[in-house]
């Protein structure tokens, strides 16, 4: 089934993990990207959880995962070690019209996780469809090299210089090639690694 890849706003939306081990700690690391409004249950949670739980980034209900918990959340994730509870978790999501992700089980998944190179605004993500997550890594690790840390203050850059013609220029061609000249250039950085191996 080809899938429909996705960025998802997740301010404002309710996200639960279920699971406390290293597993959902991964999980809630990366929705806490984007959700301000996460809650782990799990009867016990990672000492990093913990930390996150101190400083009020997650909601910790210190406990087994309960028949009609999912409804209530706009995003679920399953991370527990045991498969019939991923799967219940699952289809309760699916009865309730909730997005679910049972972890390393894409039959019981509305969405997979993509592997993700973060900079800042400037975000790829890669994706198997499920098939190979460790292809997903690699392919990571190669991109993160070619992409390093100066995008995310170039992608601010450019979102600056963006807003600035569009509020200059009218809609034309013009326009529309002067954005595409300035996002063909490379950050400074970038610039300097490129003279430097060609000296």
């Amino acid at each position: 089934m080809a899938l429909y890849p996705i960025f998802l706003k997740l301010e404002g939306r309710k996200v639960l993990i279920v699971g406390g081990g290293k597993i959902a700690e991964e999980k809630t690391y990366a929705v806490l990207r984007s959700a301000k409004d996460v809650t782990v249950v799990a009867p016990e949670i990672t000492a990093r959880m913990q930390e996150w739980r101190k400083e009020g980034l997650i909601q910790h209900i210190a406990g087994l995962y309960q028949p009609g918990m999912a409804s209530a959340f706009f995003l679920v994730i399953a991370c527990t070690d045991s498969e019939t509870v991923n799967r219940r978790v699952y289809e309760e999501a699916q009865t309730s019209g909730v997005l679910c992700n049972a972890v390393d089980d894409p039959s019981y998944c509305d969405f997979y996780a993509p592997a993700v190179v973060s900079r800042g605004d400037f975000q790829i993500a890669i994706s198997t469809g499920g098939q190979s997550p460790a292809l997903a890594q690699r392919v990571r690790k190669a991109l993160e090299e070619d992409f390093g840390p100066e995008y995310a203050s170039w992608t601010g850059w450019l979102g600056r210089m963006r807003e600035g013609i569009i509020h200059a220029l009218p809609r034309s061609r013009r326009r529309t090639e002067l954005l595409h000249l300035l996002a063909a250039a490379r950050p400074a950085a970038r610039q300097k690694q490129f003279k430097e191996a060609e000296s």
